[in-house]
């Protein structure tokens, strides 16, 4: 419990807001496949990787005060609290948050749901065994409803979750 708590945390700690549900699904399965140690397992669905464990966190730290969870626009947002703040420093002293990579989680921030849902779906591809170029048609058989383009998703893939991988 604890560990994934300060999992979720430590990611808030460096964006703080988060807009969407699927985007903050989408960043830390990102994290994970880039090396960062998250403790939830993910599965395939139609957005692309989702994790039930991922989402009953939130709503448990919502519920806990740690996270506010609102509306807008009918997009669900997401914000540490001080008391989020709080109870990660604890965590922190005893050891059971994650060290992030701060550069990727505000790159990431920065795009829209959509695009990380592309990029998650061809790291999903791929992590699960895909050679790249079956991945890219997967990826755009999957996800043909997108105005994405694969190959910038790929390249993003390229340069900023395979790298940090290992």
């Amino acid at each position: 419990m604890f560990e994934a708590a300060g999992s979720v945390l430590s990611v808030f700690d460096v964006v703080g807001k988060v807009h969407g549900r699927k985007k903050i699904q989408k960043m830390i399965y990102l994290l994970k496949v880039s090396g960062t140690p998250m403790p939830f397992q993910y599965e395939y669905h139609h957005y692309g990787p989702y994790s039930s464990g991922l989402q009953a966190e939130l709503d448990d730290l919502a519920q806990r005060g740690f996270l506010s969870e609102s509306m807008h626009d009918d997009t669900y947002v997401y914000e540490m609290t001080d008391e989020g703040r709080k109870f990660k420093e604890k965590l922190d002293r005893f050891g059971m948050t994650v060290e992030v990579d701060s550069e990727l989680v505000q790159s990431m921030a920065r795009h829209s749901s959509q695009f990380l849902e592309m990029v998650s779906t061809y790291a999903f591809l791929v992590d699960t065994g895909y050679e790249r170029q079956a991945a890219k048609d997967k990826s755009l058989e999957l996800k043909s409803h997108l105005p994405i383009s694969i190959d910038q998703a790929i390249a993003y893939y390229d340069e900023w979750i395979a790298p940090r991988f290992k």
